[in-house]
């Protein structure tokens, strides 16, 4: 195998030891990343060990399909606790917003005076 050139950057290395944190707690195989980000695992791990730093396609994907906050994962005022509480209160809270906007726009489509 050739030896990687690569100089992992401390940025690199602090996300993804964040990344492989909020991956492990919340019980997705490395695989199961690897593959939404569409890359084999081996490219993935890279990632999490600091040799290759992550895109902002990928961040997008762990925002949008993992609902990871990027605040913790960039190492943000979030602290592990509080992405936790969030974590488990965050898709709650998102279904909340959903409905609410859901009978805005119902009420909008159906002629109804809409007040704030």
């Amino acid at each position: 195998m050739k030896k990687s050139t690569r100089k992992k950057t401390d940025i690199n290395v602090k996300l993804g030891r964040r990344l492989k944190h909020f991956r492990t707690v919340n019980g997705i195989p490395a695989e199961e990343m690897a593959a939404a980000f569409g890359i084999v695992k081996d490219s993935y791990l890279r990632i999490e060990n600091g040799s290759t730093g992550l895109s902002g396609e990928y961040a997008y994907i762990l925002a949008t399909k993992f609902n990871c906050d990027m605040n913790y994962l960039f190492g943000g005022i979030v602290t592990d606790h509080e992405f936790f509480k969030i974590n488990e209160s965050g898709r709650e809270d998102d279904n909340e917003r959903l409905a609410e906007m859901l009978h805005y726009i119902a009420d909008i489509v159906n002629g109804k005076k809409v007040t704030d």
